[in-house]
């Protein structure tokens, strides 16, 4: 993904925002899971904490699903 950005300056000329398109923000935030309510958050959380834990009884073949 290519991002177009506009920097924006504070008075000392330093860096202090940054400008993307809504278009572009929309797809970081889903990339991300930004877009993901709790209850979603939450059983990602959970199959994460699963996955690190090795309990592969969590999870089902993808076929499955």
């Amino acid at each position: 993904m290519i991002i177009t950005r506009k920097l924006v300056l504070n008075e000392k000329g330093e860096p202090s925002e940054v400008l993307i398109p809504y278009e572009q923000f929309v797809e970081l935030a889903k990339i991300c899971g930004l877009d993901l309510g709790n209850e979603e958050q939450k059983e990602l959380r959970e199959a994460l904490a699963d996955s690190k834990s090795g309990n592969k009884d969590a999870f089902v073949p993808a076929a499955d699903a």
